[in-house]
């Protein structure tokens, strides 16, 4: 039994391995940024972590010394990662993943900012990326924020043509 495990560990490791490559790939040939306009560019550069990020995930929940409150959080982020029901559905490339990296963001910020040094420490252990995970869902939060607060804008903007639009009928 222990070595079927061990089997579907290595399987598991050489498939994230390969689709870690071939987002590499992606970016470096320049396709994720032809496919990618607008707000949605932002984000282009943070995508290509969010199978860093799943992974640290997932080597998180099997860790026995993650107290089961934090395994929780995280059960919430790739239940969404993985469900067929998204707000942008993943069949749309690459924009489809947008709301993946989101949701796993902003529950590994809210964990970032707990109180809670196993945690931490595990992320870091976990972390197979190459820049420092925090720093990562930081600046990926500085731009959720910032996109957060353009929404307001763009609502107050189209309602305003919408008026005047309608004053001129």
């Amino acid at each position: 039994m222990g070595e079927d495990i061990q089997l579907k560990k290595e399987k598991y490791e050489d498939f994230y391995r390969k689709l870690r490559e071939k987002i590499f790939k992606w970016v470096k040939e320049g396709k994720l940024n032809n496919r990618t306009k607008g707000w949605v560019g932002k984000f282009t550069e943070y995508l290509i972590i969010l199978p860093d990020l799943v992974y640290m995930m997932i080597k998180i929940l099997f860790d026995e010394e993650v107290p089961v409150k934090s395994k929780a959080l995280i059960v919430v982020a790739t239940t969404y990662l993985f469900s067929p029901i998204d707000v942008i559905p993943d069949f749309i490339p690459v924009v489809g993943f947008v709301d993946d990296l989101l949701v796993t963001t902003i529950v590994l910020n809210g964990i970032i900012n707990s109180d809670d040094p196993v945690l931490k420490q595990k992320m870091k252990e976990y972390w197979p990326g190459d820049e420092d995970v925090f720093i990562q869902i930081k600046n990926i939060m500085a731009i959720i924020n910032q996109f957060a607060s353009e929404i307001p804008k763009g609502i107050l903007k189209f309602m305003n043509e919408e008026k005047k639009k309608g004053g001129k009928n």
